[in-house]
C-alpha cells in the first residue's frame, strides 16, 4: 500500500474523527443539559434524519464517490468534474422536492401532529419550529454526505479535514448553548448549524459545465439507483431501527439508554473506521487501471490492519464502560452500561464490513449490497416486532447484534465465493485472540479497584497484553508493518521514534525471517 494511500488515510481519518467527536461531544452535552426523556427526543429525531437523509440522497453519494475515483484513475479527469457538478444538481432537485412534500404533509395534517410523531409523542410549543428544523437536518445530512464522498473521490482529503474540524466546534459550541438556553428545539438548531459549511461547498459544487456521456450517464444512474435502494434498506439494519421500537413500547428513557449505548459504541470504532475512508478511492482508481492483483492485496491488507486496531478497541472499551459511560453522561444512564458493553464488543466485526462494502462498490456491484440490505432490513422489522416490545433494551442490543452477524457473514460469503478474494481468516483469528487477552487484563484493572480511576491502568495493562500478544501471536505481514511505518512519518520525531520501536516490537518475528526491507 502507497505512502500517498497512507497519507490519505490520515487526513480521512482527521475529517471523520472530527464528524464523529462532534457527534459525541453533542450527545454528552445533551445528556448533561437536559433530562433523560429530552436526550431520548433528541436522539429520536436525529434518528429520524438518518432514515430519512438516504430517501434524499438518492444514491448520488456513493455514485460520485465511486465514479469520481475511477474516472481519474482512468485518466478522465475533466469527465469526473463534469459529472460531479451533474450529480450535484441531482441532488438539489431532490432536496428542493423533498422539502416541498414535507411542507404540503404538513400543511394536510397540522404542525402539531407532525412534531408529535416527529418528537415520539413529546412536542410541547412552537411545533412549527420542529417541524422546520428536521427538514433542514435531513437536507443538511443529504449534501454534507454527498460533499464528503465528493471531496474523498477527488483526493481532496485536507480540504475534507478542515470543513470538518470548523464544523466540529460550531456544533459543539451551538448545541451545548442551544440546550442549555431553547431544550430539544435548541439542540436540534445546533445540529442544524453543524452541517451549513459542508452545505454551502455542495452548492458551490453545482456551477459549471456539466456535460457528461450518455453511456457514463446511465451506467452511473444504474449503480446509484442500486445504492440507493441498498441506502434505505441498510438505514433499517445500521442506523438504529431500534429506536422506534424502544419508543414505541418502552418509552423515551429506553431510547435515551439505546442511544447513550450507541454513542460509545461509534466513539470506540470511529478511529479505525476512519482509516478506510481511501479504501473505495485507491480500490476504484485500481479498478480504472484494471489492477485486479493490487486490488485483491489492498483488500487483505485492509482487513488485517483494521482488525489489528479495531478489536483491542472495541474489546478494550467494553471493559471499561462500566466506569466510563457514568463518568462521561452521569449516574442516571447507569443502566445503559450492559446494552454498551454488547454492542462495543460486536462492533469490531462491522468495521471490517466496511472494507468488503468499498470493493464490492469499486467493482460496482451495488446490486448485491442492496439485495443484502433488503434481506438484513426483513430481518430487522421481523426482530423488532417480536422480540423488543418483550426485552426491551437488552432485547434491542441482542437484536442489533444478531442482524449485523448475519449481514457481515453474507458479505464475506460474496466476497470469497462469488468475487474471488481471499479473506485472511488466520490474520483476523490471532488479532481477535490478542485483544481478547487485552480486554482482559483491562477488566481486571477495572473489577479489582472498582473506580473511576481504575481506568487509567486499565488501558495501560490492556495497552502493554496486547502489544505482546501481538509479538507472540505475529499477524501482520510486511506489506502492513510498512504501511505502518508511512502512518507515523508525519508525526513529531519523538513520537516517530516510540512509533517505530512498538511496530519492531511486534514484527520481530518476520525481521528475523528477512521478510522486511533493511
Amino acid at each position: 500500500m502507497s505512502s500517498r494511500f497512507a497519507k490519505n488515510s490520515i487526513l480521512g481519518a482527521l475529517a471523520g474523527g472530527a464528524i464523529a467527536l462532534a457527534s459525541f461531544f453533542s450527545s454528552i452535552a445533551v445528556a448533561r443539559t437536559l433530562g433523560v426523556n429530552e436526550t431520548g427526543s433528541v436522539a429520536y429525531v436525529i434518528w429520524l434524519v438518518w432514515m430519512a437523509a438516504p430517501f434524499v440522497d438518492l444514491g448520488l453519494s456513493s455514485a460520485i464517490g465511486r465514479f469520481v475515483p475511477f474516472l481519474r484513475g482512468s485518466g478522465q479527469t475533466e469527465v469526473a468534474k463534469h459529472l460531479g457538478r451533474m450529480l450535484a444538481r441531482r441532488l438539489a432537485i431532490s432536496a428542493l422536492a423533498a422539502a416541498a412534500c414535507t411542507v404540503m404533509l404538513v400543511r394536510l395534517y397540522g404542525d402539531q401532529s407532525a412534531a408529535e410523531f416527529l418528537s415520539g409523542g413529546t412536542a410541547a410549543g412552537a411545533p412549527m419550529s420542529l417541524v422546520v428544523l428536521v427538514i433542514l437536518l435531513v437536507v443538511g445530512q443529504a449534501l454534507t454526505t454527498y460533499v464528503y464522498a465528493h471531496l474523498r473521490g477527488r483526493q481532496e482529503f485536507g480540504a475534507a479535514a478542515h470543513i470538518a474540524g470548523a464544523s466540529l466546534l460550531l456544533q459543539v459550541v451551538l448545541v451545548s448553548i442551544g440546550s442549555l438556553l431553547f431544550g430539544v428545539t435548541g439542540a436540534l438548531a445546533g445540529y442544524a448549524a453543524g452541517m451549513l459549511l459542508p452545505a454551502v461547498v455542495c452548492v458551490s459544487m453545482m456551477f459549471g459545465p456539466a456535460s457528461v456521456d450518455r453511456v457514463l450517464s446511465r451506467r452511473v444512474t444504474s449503480f446509484a439507483l442500486f445504492c440507493w435502494g441498498a441506502n434505505v434498506t441498510s438505514a433499517l439494519v445500521w442506523s438504529r431501527i431500534e429506536l422506534f421500537f424502544l419508543e414505541r413500547y418502552w418509552g423515551m428513557e429506553s431510547v435515551a439508554m439505546f442511544a447513550v449505548a450507541l454513542a460509545l459504541t461509534q466513539l470506540a470504532i470511529q478511529g479505525p473506521v476512519l482509516l478506510t475512508g481511501a479504501v473505495l478511492t485507491s480500490l476504484a482508481e485500481k479498478r480504472g487501471r484494471d489492477e485486479l492483483d493490487g486490488m485483491k492485496d489492498d483488500f487483505a491488507a485492509a482487513v488485517r490492519l483494521l482488525a489489528a486496531l479495531v478489536f483491542p478497541i472495541c474489546l478494550g472499551t467494553a471493559a471499561i464502560i462500566p466506569e466510563l459511560l457514568p463518568v462521561l453522561y452521569g449516574g442516571k444512564f447507569s443502566s445503559a452500561v450492559p446494552a454498551a458493553m454488547i454492542l462495543v464488543s460486536i462492533a469490531a466485526l462491522s468495521v471490517l464490513s466496511t472494507v468488503a462494502t468499498s470493493l464490492v462498490q469499486a467493482l460496482e456491484r451495488s446490486d448485491f449490497i442492496f439485495a443484502s440490505s433488503l434481506c438484513g432490513a426483513a430481518c430487522a422489522l421481523a426482530a423488532g416486532f417480536l422480540l423488543i416490545p418483550e426485552y426491551g433494551l437488552m432485547g434491542a442490543a441482542l437484536v442489533r447484534v444478531a442482524i449485523q452477524i448475519l449481514m457481515i457473514s453474507l458479505g464475506c460469503w460474496f466476497v470469497v465465493s462469488r468475487l474471488g478474494f481471499a479473506f485472511p481468516v488466520v490474520a483476523v483469528l490471532k488479532l481477535g485472540a490478542a485483544a481478547l487477552a487485552s480486554a482482559a487484563a483491562a477488566s481486571i484493572c477495572i473489577r479489582a479497584i472498582g473506580h473511576p480511576s481504575s481506568m487509567p491502568f486499565a488501558i495501560v495493562a490492556g495497552a502493554v497484553t496486547y502489544l505482546v500478544a501481538l509479538r507472540v501471536a505475529n499477524p501482520l505481514e510486511a506489506s502492513d508493518v510498512a504501511f505502518l511505518s508511512n502512518l507515523a512519518r508525519p508525526l513529531p520525531p519523538a513520537l516517530v521514534e516510540i512509533a517505530t520501536r512498538l511496530i519492531a516490537f511486534v514484527s520481530t518475528t518476520k525481521r528475523d525471517e528477512k521478510m522486511l526491507p533493511p
